[in-house]
């Protein structure tokens, strides 16, 4: 089995509405779910379906942003930076 693993930093911030999962390289892959476990579990599947989606129009892959920079620019103390790792041969 061939694996093709990408890594992107997340910006994961819990509150009222549940786990909020911000990409700020890729933010259409954003999710928001009440469930922590449930939140990282999609924010994977998201992140593989926008980067295989803009790989099959041909369209530029952004590079992951170093996550020691995204954490500098945290604003909010309940956010936290994270790499979410997903396996694009999966989808």
């Amino acid at each position: 089995m061939d694996h093709n693993l990408v890594s992107y930093p997340a910006i994961i911030t819990k509150g009222a509405e549940g786990t909020n999962i911000h990409f700020p390289d890729l933010p259409d892959a954003d999710i928001i779910d009440q469930d922590y476990y449930q939140a990282l579990m999609r924010a994977q599947i998201g992140l593989a379906i926008i980067i295989i989606d803009l790989e099959s129009h041909h369209e530029p892959v952004p590079q992951p942003s170093n996550p020691v920079e995204v954490n500098a620019q945290l604003t909010n103390p309940n956010a936290k930076v994270e790499m979410i790792t997903t396996d694009l041969d999966e989808y």
